[in-house]
């Protein structure tokens, strides 16, 4: 029994251990790109503009990618025998989420409220979405009146907490492993064969 216990312990220990060093890898991609793509909205420039969505959806695939492959790799951990659930993937893929959003929520966090100020970071942003529409056109009247209405809301809003700033980073992260780790766990998942572990004689 003591045995089984101890198993169970470094098990668990080898479980977290092994999701929080995947999820400060995901979280340190994502807090590099949450800033190059902070750079990019408050540039006013529209090329950079256009390449963020080019960004995104680079560092979508990547963090897909690096998802599927560190749940892989913990699924290697386990022998036919025992098999790999869809639960034990998920489980672990949603924990590695959460520290990856954690991590990438505060490299957010500290940017926008600590590095910029909220309120500068705020006008910052307005101000580079207005000269973008503007180079994309030119602004009428109406949409100027419109534009000015919903800016001025945003000021006047309450700023967001550092802490809600940071918590909306970690549902960011948990989020996306929740959706896209639907996919990787079903394809990870495998029950088990008792019959297909080598016995030596």
């Amino acid at each position: 029994m003591n045995d089984s216990i101890a198993k169970n312990m470094k098990d668990n220990r080898n479980f977290w251990n092994d999701a929080a060093r995947s999820g400060a890898i995901i979280g340190a991609v994502l807090g590099v790109s949450a800033l190059v793509e902070s750079q990019m909205a408050l540039s006013g420039n529209l090329r950079w503009f256009a390449w963020l969505v080019v960004e995104y959806l680079v560092v979508v695939a990547l963090h897909f990618w690096l998802l599927y492959r560190f749940t892989r790799r913990r699924s290697q951990l386990y022998s036919a025998e025992e098999g790999f659930t869809f639960g034990e993937a998920y489980k672990f893929l949603l924990t590695v989420s959460a520290f990856g959003g954690a991590i990438a929520g505060a490299v957010q966090a500290l940017y926008v409220h600590v590095l910029l100020g909220y309120d500068n970071f705020l006008d910052r942003y307005l101000a580079s979405v207005t000269s973008v529409l503007t180079k994309l056109g030119g602004i009428d009247a109406t949409t100027e009146n419109m534009l000015s209405q919903i800016f001025d809301q945003l000021r006047s809003a309450a700023a967001p907490s550092i802490v809600s700033t940071w918590l909306g980073g970690i549902w960011s992260g948990v989020l996306f492993g929740l959706v896209f780790g639907l996919i990787i766990a079903g394809v990870l998942a495998r029950r088990p064969k008792p019959f297909d572990t080598p016995t030596h004689e």
